[in-house]
């Protein structure tokens, strides 16, 4: 089976560089890292993503800390 090379950033943190198997969506990479998304937005390359969302060969995940506002 074909593998992917993905990395996952938390941002203050560290980065981690995984492979998975093809097919493999962000829900997969937070758990083969160990990391929650709750209190953060999900991206991919940059753009917002889910759990769902299925990753390509050098994706870069990004864990932003959720920023809520307002009065």
């Amino acid at each position: 089976m074909a593998e992917k090379f993905v990395k996952i950033a938390k941002l203050g943190s560290r980065v981690q560089e995984l492979y998975l198997d093809d097919g493999a969506n962000v829900a997969a990479v937070l758990e083969a890292a160990g990391e929650s998304a709750e209190g953060y937005d999900l991206r991919v390359n940059g753009q917002a993503a889910t759990g769902e969302t299925p990753l390509a060969d050098g994706d870069i995940v990004t864990l932003v800390p959720s920023i809520k506002g307002g009065c």
